[in-house]
């Protein structure tokens, strides 16, 4: 795994629990329908693969933040559908507090090097991550 991927993989873990309550709050949803919803919704830019998604899900299902109900599709197979609880609202409530008191103190720092650097004036940091 490359540097790069490593500190994406690192942003992202913590942001995993958030997305798929986001995506649970709209109603019940399968996990391949997760994983889907999550690359249109960010045009491929956030993507889960099963290894991480599902163990978040059990994990917030055994946390009492989402119910799971099997519905058999087909002769053989069977689904998992997830909706979000009304504890998974909560938690859902106190990770966008936290995660918008992250970006905010984020986007601060940057703001202030951006100020306290004349030299780097011509280039912002934001368009530096760009690149």
């Amino acid at each position: 795994m490359t540097t790069q991927n490593r500190k994406q993989n690192n942003i992202k873990h913590g942001t995993i629990e958030l997305v798929l309550l986001l995506l649970l709050q709209t109603g019940k949803k399968y996990g391949y329908q997760l994983a889907q919803e999550l690359s249109e919704y960010s045009d491929g830019e956030y993507e889960l693969k099963e290894a991480t998604m599902y163990p978040t899900l059990y994990r917030l299902n055994q946390n009492g933040c989402l119910e799971s109900e099997q519905v058999k599709v087909g002769v053989r197979r069977t689904r998992v559908y997830y909706c979000i609880t009304p504890r998974g609202r909560q938690r859902l409530t106190d990770l966008l507090k936290e995660y918008t008191m992250i970006t905010g103190a984020i986007d601060k720092i940057i703001s202030r090097i951006s100020e306290n650097n004349p030299q780097e004036a011509d280039d912002s940091y934001a368009e530096k991550i760009r690149e």
